[in-house]
C-alpha cells in the first residue's frame, strides 16, 4: 500500500516538473532528488523488515544440521548444531568441536548444559528469552537505538545470501550484519560491530544441510547423567528484588530478575543487547571501581556502602559504566 502511495507522489511531481517556468526547473533537481532518496529509504527499511522477519521462523521451523564457526578474541570455535522441528516440538542440540568437551542440549524449554568442569546443568528456558537471541532480530526495525538497511548479496558456505545491515543510533550499544539465506531467510553468519563498525565476533556455518532431519541420536539427552537444576530467572511482574537502575540507556528495560540469598540479578535488554547487573553483599570499608574488557564483553564493578555492583553486557564499556553508577535500592 505504501509503495503504490509513493509511486503516484512520484508520478505527480514528474507531471508537476512539465508545468514549471525555467527558473523551477533549475531549482528543482535538489528537491526532486531528497524525495527519491527519501522514498529510496522508505523502500530499503520495509525490505530490510521483511528480511528480518524471516528468521524467527527460518531458525524455528526448519530442520538442519550443519558446523558452526566462532571467532572471538581471536580465538576460533567450532560447534556441530543439530536441529529439529515436528509437531511443534523443537529440539536442538550443539556439540563443541574444540576446546574442553560441552554441549548443550534443548528440548523446547527444558535445557541441559554439559561440561567436563561443573557436570550437567539443567533449567527452563523462560522469562528472560535468551535461549535463541537471533529470533530478537525480527523487530530490530522497530527498537529504539537500532535502524535496518539491506546491503550487498554474498555467498556463504554455498548459499546465495542477502546481507541487511543493523546500524546502532548512538553509542550505547552494538551494531550487527547478517547473511541471510535467500529462499528462508536462515542466518547464515552474524558479525557483531563495534562503534565504529569494526567486528568484534563473528559466526558463521561453514556447511549446512537445510531441511535434514538429524538422528534422533544427536538430538537425545545425555543417559544416565545427573543434572542439577538451577533457578530460572523471573519475568520483572513476577519478582521485586528491591533494586533498580534508575536511569539505564535509552531502550533499555527490566526484562527479568532473580534473589538468591543476599545477591540479586536483574537483566535488562534494549531487544537486542543484553546487560546483567549483579548485586551483592561486600565489606562496608571497601570502596572503589574498576573496569574489564574482553573481546567484546565489557565489566564494570563498584564497591561502595557495603555492596558489590558488577554489570557484563556486550555492549560498550561506557553502557556497563552508566548501569553501574545508577543502580540502587528501590527503598
Amino acid at each position: 500500500m505504501l509503495r503504490f502511495f509513493i509511486s503516484i507522489f512520484l508520478s505527480l511531481c514528474a507531471l508537476g516538473s512539465q508545468a514549471q517556468t525555467q527558473t523551477a526547473k533549475a531549482e528543482k533537481p535538489g528537491w526532486l532528488g531528497q524525495a527519491k532518496a527519501w522514498v529510496s529509504e522508505k523502500f530499503n527499511q520495509e525490505d530490510a523488515s521483511d528480511w528480518l522477519k524471516r528468521i524467527g521462523p527460518a531458525l524455528r521451523k526448519q530442520n538442519y544440521q550443519g558446523t558452526l564457526v566462532m571467532v572471538a578474541e581471536g580465538r576460533i570455535e567450532t560447534m556441530a548444531v543439530f536441529h529439529a522441528f515436528e509437531n511443534d516440538r523443537e529440539r536442538e542440540r550443539i556439540v563443541a568441536l574444540s576446546g574442553p568437551p560441552r554441549e548443550v542440549i534443548r528440548d523446547n524449554k527444558v535445557v541441559v548444559s554439559t561440561n567436563s568442569k561443573e557436570g550437567s546443568v539443567g533449567y527452563e528456558a523462560g522469562a528472560s528469552d535468551r535461549w535463541n537471541p537471533t529470533q530478537k532480530f525480527a523487530q530490530a526495525y522497530n527498537l529504539d537505538g537500532y535502524e535496518a538497511k539491506l546491503a550487498n548479496t554474498e555467498r556463504i558456505a554455498n548459499f546465495e545470501t542477502q546481507v541487511v545491515e543493523i546500524r546502532a543510533l548512538d553509542k550505547w550499544r552494538y551494531g550487527y550484519r547478517l547473511w541471510l539465506e535467500k529462499t528462508s531467510g536462515f542466518p547464515m553468519r552474524i558479525d557483531l560491530l563495534d562503534e565504529n563498525g569494526a567486528t568484534l565476533e563473528k559466526m558463521a556455518f561453514t556447511d549446512l544441510q537445510l531441511g535434514k532431519l538429524p538422528k534422533e541420536s544427536d538430538l537425545a539427552f545425555p543417559k544416565n547423567k545427573d543434572f542439577h537444576r538451577i533457578q530460572s530467572m523471573a519475568a520483572k511482574s513476577q519478582v521485586d528484588p528491591g533494586w533498580r537502575v534508575k536511569a539505564p540507556p535509552a531502550g533499555f528495560e527490566l526484562r527479568a530478575a532473580r534473589s538468591s540469598g543476599d545477591g540479586v540479578h536483574l537483566l535488562y535488554s534494549d531487544g537486542l543487547a543484553f546487560v546483567s547487573v549483579y548485586i551483592e553483599r561486600a565489606p562496608q570499608q571497601q570502596k572503589g571501581q574498576s573496569a574489564m574488557q574482553r573481546g567484546a564483553v565489557n565489566v564494570f564493578a563498584q564497591w561502595n556502602s557495603g555492596r558489590r555492583i558488577t554489570v557484563i553486557g556486550k555492549v560498550p564499556a561506557m553502557t556497563v559504566a552508566q548501569f553501574g553508577q545508577v543502580t540502587a535500592p528501590t527503598k
